[in-house]
């Protein structure tokens, strides 16, 4: 048999890594320190754990709350460790397991710790789970902001799949924050009244501030951090103009001079807040066109109301929701160009014609006071229909009560400048949802489901939420299958049923979105491969992530790599590949690649 020299080298890039590590002997693991779980006064539910061993280790940590128990494994190698942990729940005692080990999987386990975590505040929103089929839903964890009706107190929130609270953030924004989105690195991110965009950590601490140009303050519906290192935001500004319409009921109604609020997308550096773009929404059409929601309000005219930004990177465009105007409009990022404006076709001047979509297909009908749209995987766009009056003055309108709102999808052909209803969720359903403003559909990757915020529910088949409290808005986050009769494999409410008090307003929600875990789960480099001659074959063991896979790669020179196959998980993140073929080069190198 030929003879075969098998080498480990040190090899790093941005989606792979390799480490040189031949076995080396040891006498067993040492905590030197600790462990010490420490409660974070920001975020309740969330902990810091620390302790030292004396050579590099990796922890484990097993939960136990008197209810229920849980792990989490972590990969980092070090002898001082200050580890986040998240997951506990509210009310609980929860006694913490510690284990540690070293790069040749000694271990050794500590004493256990306890971390008591306090009852949820009494001005916690009640949540009610109505449906859960765990076994059709998307994995993960919900991340919301609820708050009290009239801009009260609210809670920026995470629940699992559940319903049960597993974060929250103990600080109050006051209302003037009612968006939030998880950044890769597994912080929050969400506008900080209208000067600042800011970065929460999982233990509540304000780690980052972008302050944006005083002149052009932060609308709290939106900001969108993009792939290619900005940030995208709203801000509303006032220009006083002649000709303003005075009424939305009376065609005849005499026309005024007036402040007319209108919309702009913001675009600054996510590196240093440096103003990069902004797009007016004035320039690309007329404000005075009269829908049922455009308003006198507060002394100027409100023609847009922006609430959301999404990307097309196909043509490098920009797709802006115009809750007044019933509709998406698109434009270039290059030109401020518009390109095509979808929604309901009465009212529009002559001049704006050739940008509106043309509906085609039996069973179509447009979306009003719209929110929240995105870019699905199959190039839809999916967006949240609140369906306000559901017609354009001066036709009659729909009464909210016998109102409805819902998820829908729409197809869009470009070339022919046509689009089509694909799917919706809300109109043909036992239960008929009416929310006046707010709400939210977004497409989930790994089940095709779609996950619906009912924001601000006001009617429930043409009826109240509260018997009592006229006023109460309810929340109730679904998630449905993506078919012509979408099942319903979660819902949730966000209401106090059994408040009795006439004053009582409920909550409501802007968006919810559905997080794959609590922690972020980045491509980082092996640190512990080591090889191993098993019945003449070269055995490569190393622990990592298993929430990626990984995938052994080899060489003759470091220069031609071939992928081999992909190693097999062994359990709590360890892997392990078996080389069938080592004769193939008389020298071999080895690398370990992660997608």
């Amino acid at each position: 048999m030929q003879a075969v020299s098998v080498k480990l080298f040190l090899w790093a890039i941005f989606c792979s890594s390799v480490v040189l590590s031949l076995p080396i002997s040891s006498l067993g693991v040492t905590i030197t320190s600790g462990p010490v779980v420490t409660r974070s006064s920001n975020a309740p539910l969330a902990g810091l754990l620390r302790l030292g061993t004396d050579v590099d280790t990796r922890v484990s940590v097993s939960v136990d709350d008197g209810i229920s128990t849980w792990e989490r494994h972590f990969y980092d190698y070090a002898t001082n460790h200050a580890i986040p942990l998240l997951g506990f729940k509210a009310g609980r005692t929860n006694t913490i397991v510690v284990t540690v080990r070293d790069r040749l999987r000694n271990a050794v386990a500590a004493a256990p710790v306890t971390m008591i975590t306090a009852p949820l505040p009494k001005t916690f929103p009640k949540i009610t789970v109505l449906e859960s089929k765990p076994e059709r839903m998307e994995p993960g964890y919900t991340l919301c902001r609820i708050i009290a009706a009239g801009f009260g107190t609210d809670y920026l929130t995470i629940f699992d799949n559940a319903g049960e609270v597993v974060w929250y953030d103990g600080n109050s924004s006051g209302g003037i924050s009612v968006d939030v989105r998880q950044l890769e690195n597994g912080d929050l991110f969400y506008p900080s009244g209208g000067s600042s965009f800011v970065e929460l950590s999982m233990l509540g601490a304000n780690l980052r501030t972008w302050p944006v140009p005083p002149s052009l303050p932060i609308d709290s519906h939106e900001g969108l951090v993009t792939d290619h290192g900005t940030i995208l935001y709203l801000n509303v500004s006032a220009v006083t103009m002649t000709n303003v319409p005075t009424s939305t009921t009376d065609p005849n109604a005499p026309k005024t001079t007036a402040f007319v609020k209108f919309d702009q997308v913001v675009e600054i550096s996510a590196t240093n807040s440096t103003l990069l773009n902004v797009w007016s929404i004035l320039d690309m059409f007329d404000p005075m066109r009269l829908t049922y929601l455009t308003q006198m309000a507060g002394g100027a005219w409100e023609a847009h109301h922006a609430n959301a930004i999404i990307e097309d990177p196909s043509d490098n465009s920009i797709i802006v929701s115009l809750r007044h105007q019933n509709a998406l409009i698109k434009f270039s990022r290059a030109t401020g160009q518009l390109k095509w404006i979808l929604g309901p076709h009465e009212n529009w001047a002559p001049e704006y014609q050739r940008y509106l979509l043309t509906p085609v297909g039996t069973l179509f009908e447009w979306n009003y006071g719209q929110h929240a749209p995105m870019l699905t995987p199959q190039g839809t766009i999916l967006l949240y229909d609140n369906g306000n009056f559901r017609a354009t003055p001066f036709d009659p309108f729909v009464a909210d009560q016998d109102n409805y709102s819902r998820a829908l999808e729409y197809r869009i052909d470009e070339e022919r400048m046509e689009v089509s209803q694909v799917w919706e969720y809300g109109e043909h359903t036992p239960e008929r949802l009416f929310t006046g403003f707010v709400g939210d559909a977004n497409w989930l990757p790994q089940t095709e489901n779609v996950l619906i915020t009912f924001g601000a529910i006001s009617y429930v088949n043409g009826i109240h939420p509260s018997p009592v409290a006229p006023n109460a808005l309810m929340v109730r986050v679904k998630e449905v299958t993506h078919d012509a009769n979408p099942e319903v494999v979660f819902d949730l409410a966000v209401f106090d049923f059994a408040n009795t008090n006439s004053a009582y307003g409920g909550n409501w929600m802007y968006r919810s979105l559905r997080i794959p875990d609590l922690y972020p789960h980045p491509p980082t480099a092996v640190s512990d491969l080591m090889l191993k001659f098993e019945n003449g074959r070269p055995t490569l063991d190393f622990s990592a992530d298993p929430k990626r896979a990984y995938f052994v790669e080899a060489s003759p020179d470091l220069v031609h790599w071939v992928e081999l196959d992909e190693a097999a998980l062994q359990g709590n993140g360890d892997f392990a590949f078996v080389d069938q073929y080592p004769t193939s080069f008389p020298t071999r190198y080895y690398r370990i690649a992660t997608k």
